[in-house]
C-alpha cells in the first residue's frame, strides 16, 4: 500500500560546487519564512555542515537525502517524516545537478539517461522541480548553451528553471536572461546580485562550521531580503505547488517497543556535532531516551547509561580542551569498565584513541579505549562513500551484514598500535577494495564510517538492543552482588 505527499517542494542545484547552492537555499529559506510560510529543508548527500546552516535558517532539523546511502525507499521515507508539519521543502544538491557515481545509459530509444547518486536522482525519486542556480559573475551568453545542456539530458523535465547568482551588474544580467530564454527556452526566475557583506567564509572542505561563524544570522537575513527583491518568489511557489505526487513507502518507522525508554549518551557540543539528526530519532523510535553530554565542559557522564554514541565533528582547535578535561575522561574510562558498550564514528574514534598527534607536531593523551595512536595529516583528506560487511559480530549486526557509509578525515594511524577485530571490510561505491577498517569487541564498535541509520530499519533497534542488555545485565550483577563496581555511577 503506497500513499502520496504533495507537500510544495523545489530543489536547488547548480553546475558544480562553489555556484552558490547554499546561498540561494539559504536565502529561498529565509524568504519563504518571512511569507508565514514553515519550511524544511533537506541537503542531498552525506554533507554536515550545510545542513546545520539550513537547519538554522529553517529553525527545524535539516535531513539528508542520499540515494546511495538510503535507496530510494529511504529517501522518501526521509522526504515524509521530516515534512511532517512542514508547508514547503528546500531541497539543496551536492555538486553539479548531474554529479554521481558515473552515467549508466540506456542502449534502448526512448529510455532516460540515468546520473546514480545525483541531485538529478534524487529529484525524480522525490518528484520535485530542479531550479538551476548559474554563478554569472564570469560568464554570460555561455550560460545559455550551459542550461540548453542540462535541459537537453535531463529527459524527465525536471528542471524548470533558472536562477543568476553573484551577478555583476544589470547590463549581465539581461544578456544572460535574454540568451537563456532565446536559446535554452528556460525562464530566469531570480537574479542575485554579488552581496559584498554577506560573510559565510569558505574553508577548503567546505563551508566554515556554523558554530565558528558568528555572522551566520545577519548573512542569512541578508541573503532571504535579496531573494525576496530579486527573484519572482510568486512565480517559485507557483512551480513549488505544481510538484507532481511523491509516492511513499506507507511502513515509514518502527513502532516504539514497549518498555521503559534506554538512556543513550549522545556527546554534543562544539566539538562533537557531526550527527545525522535521522539517528538520534530513529534511536528515539526504537525506545531510547537521548541524553547529551560535552567532553569539552562536563566533568562526567550522566548517570544510567545503557550506551555511549560519540559522533563526529572535531576540530584540531578543541583536542588540547579536550585532553585537558581528565575528569571526564576518566569518567568515560570507568563506564568502560563497567562494561557500557560504546558507539564511535567518524572522528570519535580520535577520542577514544590512546594518543591524537596534532598536525603542530603536538601529541595529545586521548581516553585510550583503544590502543592505537593517530596523526592528524593536514594534506590528505580520505573521503567518499563505503560499502561495507561487517567482518566481526558486533552490536551492528551478524559478520556478513551489509551497511552503506561515507568517509571523510584527514588522519592516518601510528605504527606500532595493537591487533585487533576489524569492524568491517570496505569498498568504495566503485567496487575498488579498500581493506579492513574500523575496530569492535563484544561492547564496542569504532570506525571513521559515518553510518545512516536509515538504510536499514534495524539498526537503531540493534543499537538500544545492545544497550538494554548492558543495562540488565549491570542490574543483575549489582542485585546478586557479583560485581560491586556496578553500583558506581558512571
Amino acid at each position: 500500500m503506497l500513499e502520496e505527499i504533495e507537500i510544495p517542494r523545489l530543489v536547488v542545484s547548480g553546475l558544480g560546487s562553489g555556484s552558490g547552492k547554499t546561498s540561494i537555499s539559504l536565502g529561498l529559506t529565509a524568504a519563504l519564512r518571512a511569507r508565514g510560510r514553515t519550511v524544511q529543508t533537506f541537503k542531498v548527500g552525506a554533507d554536515f555542515i550545510d545542513t546545520s546552516y539550513l537547519a538554522h535558517a529553517s529553525r527545524r532539523p535539516c535531513r539528508n537525502l542520499d540515494s546511495w546511502l538510503l535507496g530510494a525507499d529511504g529517501v522518501r521515507r526521509s522526504l515524509a517524516h521530516g515534512a511532517l508539519g512542514a508547508d514547503r521543502v528546500i531541497v539543496e544538491g551536492a555538486m553539479g545537478l548531474l554529479d554521481g557515481h558515473g552515467m549508466v545509459t540506456e542502449a534502448s530509444a526512448g529510455k532516460q539517461t540515468d546520473f546514480p547518486g545525483s541531485t538529478l536522482e534524487v529529484a525524480r525519486i522525490i518528484a520535485a522541480p530542479v531550479v538551476l542556480v548559474i554563478d554569472a559573475w564570469a560568464t554570460g551568453e555561455t550560460a545559455a548553451a550551459a542550461a540548453l545542456g542540462i535541459k537537453q539530458l535531463d529527459s524527465s523535465g525536471s528542471v524548470v528553471g533558472v536562477i543568476l547568482n553573484n551577478v555583476p551588474n544589470d547590463y549581465r544580467r539581461r544578456v544572460i536572461e535574454d540568451a537563456v530564454w532565446s536559446l535554452a527556452r528556460m525562464p530566469v526566475l531570480g537574479a542575485l546580485p554579488h552581496i559584498q557583506s554577506v560573510r559565510i567564509p569558505e574553508l577548503r572542505t567546505g563551508l566554515l562550521p556554523l558554530l565558528q561563524n558568528p555572522h551566520v544570522d545577519a548573512a542569512i537575513e541578508e541573503l532571504g531580503d535579496a531573494v525576496a527583491r530579486h527573484c519572482d518568489l510568486d512565480l517559485i511557489e507557483r512551480l513549488m505547488e505544481a510538484s507532481h505526487p511523491a509516492r511513499l513507502p506507507s511502513h515509514l518507522r518502527t513502532a516504539t517497543p514497549a518498555g521503559d525508554p534506554v538512556r543513550i549518551g549522545v556527546a554534543f557540543d562544539d566539538a562533537f556535532c557531526f550527527y545525522y539528526s535521522e539517528n538520534l530519532e530513529l534511536l528515539e523510535d526504537a525506545g531510547a531516551e537521548i541524553v547529551t553530554f560535552s567532553p569539552l565542559e562536563d566533568a562526567a557522564l550522566p548517570r544510567d547509561l545503557g550506551l555511549i554514541y560519540i559522533g563526529g565533528g572535531i576540530s584540531e582547535a578543541f583536542v588540547p580542551k579536550l585532553a585537558d578535561n581528565q575528569p571526564f575522561l576518566e569518567s568515560l574510562r570507568r563506564a568502560r569498565a563497567h562494561q557500557v558498550p560504546v558507539y564511535a564514528e567518524g572522528c570519535g574514534l580520535q577520542y577514544l584513541a590512546r594518543s591524537l598527534r596534532t598536525s603542530d607536531g603536538v601529541t595529545h593523551q586521548m581516553a585510550g579505549l583503544i590502543p592505537i595512536d593517530i596523526a592528524l595529516e593536514a594534506g590528505t583528506l580520505h573521503s567518499g562513500y563505503r560499502d561495507l560487511s561487517i567482518a566481526t559480530a558486533s552490536m551492528l549486526g551478524p559478520a556478513g551484514t551489509r551497511l552503506r557509509g561515507h568517509e571523510f578525515h584527514f588522519s592516518h594511524l601510528m605504527p606500532g598500535g595493537a591487533c585487533l577485530n576489524p569492524a568491517y571490510t570496505m569498498h568504495d561505491c566503485d567496487g575498488e577494495p579498500l581493506g579492513c577498517e574500523g575496530w569492535t569487541d563484544p561492547l564496542m564498535l569504532a570506525s571513521f564510517i559515518h553510518l545512516h541509520f536509515g538504510q536499514e530499519q534495524e539498526l537503531a533497534g540493534r543499537l538500544v538492543a545492545a544497550a538494554r542488555v548492558s543495562l540488565d545485565r549491570r542490574a543483575q550483577a549489582t542485585l546478586t552482588g557479583r560485581d560491586s563496581r556496578s553500583t558506581v555511577p558512571v
